[in-house]
């Protein structure tokens, strides 16, 4: 299944642009749930009309994907950005760490949803998958880098990926479940130094 961007389908409409039509309608499917939110509600809140938004999307699930995927997309970008450069692999992953952190501070509607519909639904979830694995793959390419030049250890970098990218994900769920604000430097200078430098006393 193909799931083409959400705001390529607005493109030109009166508003606050692309970024508001996205969090306007991953807000409401955030506040209301895929089962309760109407695709005649979104079409209000977007000031569209509803044939409009059934000629980009045949169905309420596949308008629920685009706005997952443009959410992704997003972030994948954020990722590629953090990991460019002539730095260092180590402030690359540094980069990478705290720029996730505040794309789930800013988007958190859009990160609710995909982490919900990936952990916990039947709503193609293999679609889901494959739309986070171009950011675990940016996360990847860096640490096989930084194996190749020496920086890290040879380890799995498939799972050192992943394993990245989740305790970033839930250390900063843990605040914004409870409506807190992320203390960045605590939180990331955490994660860092679990990742460079592991958490067992070598003593032991």
């Amino acid at each position: 299944m193909t799931v083409i961007p959400f705001s390529s389908a607005f493109k030109g409409r009166k508003g606050d642009g692309d970024k508001h039509t996205l969090k306007t309608a991953a807000g409401m499917f955030a506040k209301k749930g895929y089962y309760r939110t109407t695709v005649d509600e979104i079409a209000r809140a977007l000031g569209v009309a509803k044939g409009t938004i059934y000629y980009h999307f045949k169905n309420k699930e596949e308008l629920y994907l685009a706005v997952i995927q443009e959410g992704i997309n997003l972030l994948e970008e954020r990722l590629r950005q953090a990991a460019s450069g002539s730095v260092s692999r180590r402030e690359k992953v540094e980069r990478m760490i705290g720029s996730l952190l505040a794309f789930i501070e800013r988007e958190k509607d859009l990160v609710f949803l995909f982490l919900k519909e990936l952990c916990g639904s039947d709503l193609q979830r293999e679609v889901l998958a494959k739309m986070l694995s171009g950011c675990l793959l940016i996360i990847r390419n860096v640490i096989e880098e930084g194996m190749e030049d020496g920086t890290f250890r040879e380890i799995d970098p498939e799972t050192a990926a992943r394993s990245l990218f989740g305790m970033t994900t839930i250390s900063a769920l843990h605040y914004i479940s409870y409506s807190r604000s992320i203390p960045h430097d605590k939180v990331r200078g955490t994660i860092e130094q679990i990742f460079f430098r592991g958490s067992a006393n070598p003593d032991f």
